[in-house]
């Protein structure tokens, strides 16, 4: 019997990797398929590109949701509005091989969470489950639920696919290596934006601390994760002041589980980009 397939995109502000994405999801050679995007309030035209789509289905969030609370709405969807045997889940930066989907479906079950042999673009493996081809059949979606819309960024795809459906929940993953694919962007682990420490740190911590079973490991790796993000700030990056400032509210937020998207920080980044777009004019 044909398993029919809930696929998400997530997306955004990057259309040159969306386009990408959609014409290798479009090519697979499984057919059975339905596709939905998610736009995360995109501002680079990626609604006029979606618009023109035809046979895809699109979901506008209001406001940029991170790829916590994007893929909850994108799998909430399939949950509650269709049919679908399973979701298979990606960001618009993951290309896969036209044969990725189909090798997926053939190894797995109603009880398996499969994922893809994915090659970075500096030639780098993963072969851990991310948002980066996982395919999560809905009668597990059913008992583990939905992603932590709270997490917003960072931590919110080990929270998911690794801490609850593997370790809560007990369920089989796989990795299959026949199926393939790109993971196009590479993560910077310098010079980041004061966002991104925010909510690195703010997830890293609350994740040790109250997701993951407390080890001697798991505070050691805690306490290296802090410092080495202190230093990188007081070491390698400018603007220290505003990003040792939202280091050490995420540092409070997760110790006291304070979750959510921060808005005064993104509309303070927003302030930023456009003062700079306003100097270079």
């Amino acid at each position: 019997m044909t398993k029919k397939i809930g696929v998400v995109i997530l997306t955004y502000n990057r259309i040159n990797l969306l386009e990408i994405c959609v014409s290798k999801v479009l090519n697979q050679t499984y057919g059975d398929s339905e596709i939905l995007i998610v736009d995360n309030n995109s501002e680079d035209g990626t609604r006029d590109y979606l618009e023109s789509l035809e046979g895809i289905d699109k979901l506008y969030l209001s406001e940029n949701l991170g790829p916590a609370g994007g893929f909850y709405e994108g799998i909430k969807h399939f949950a509650e509005n269709t049919n679908v045997d399973y979701v298979w889940l990606m960001d618009d930066d993951f290309f896969p091989h036209k044969s990725c989907l189909e090798e997926l479906v053939m190894n797995t079950n109603e009880e398996t969470m499969v994922f893809p042999y994915v090659r970075e673009k500096n030639f780098a493996s993963r072969r851990s489950p991310g948002w980066w081809g996982v395919l999560i059949p809905l009668r597990i979606v059913e008992t583990v639920g939905y992603p932590r819309a709270d997490l917003f960024f960072w931590s919110e795809d080990t929270e998911y696919l690794q801490a609850r459906i593997i370790q809560k929940y007990k369920y089989q993953q796989k990795w299959i290596s026949s199926a393939k694919g790109v993971h196009f962007t590479v993560r910077e682990t310098n010079y980041r934006k004061p966002w991104r420490y925010y909510y690195e740190i703010r997830n890293s911590i609350y994740s040790r601390l109250y997701i993951k079973e407390i080890t001697f490991l798991r505070i050691y790796k805690l306490f290296r994760t802090w410092f080495k993000l202190l230093f990188n700030i007081l070491l390698k990056e400018n603007g220290k002041a505003q990003k040792l400032k939202w280091f050490f509210k995420g540092t409070f937020d997760g110790i006291f589980k304070n979750l959510g998207k921060r808005k005064e920080l993104h509309n303070l980044q927003t302030l930023n980009t456009k003062n700079k777009l306003r100097n270079f004019n």
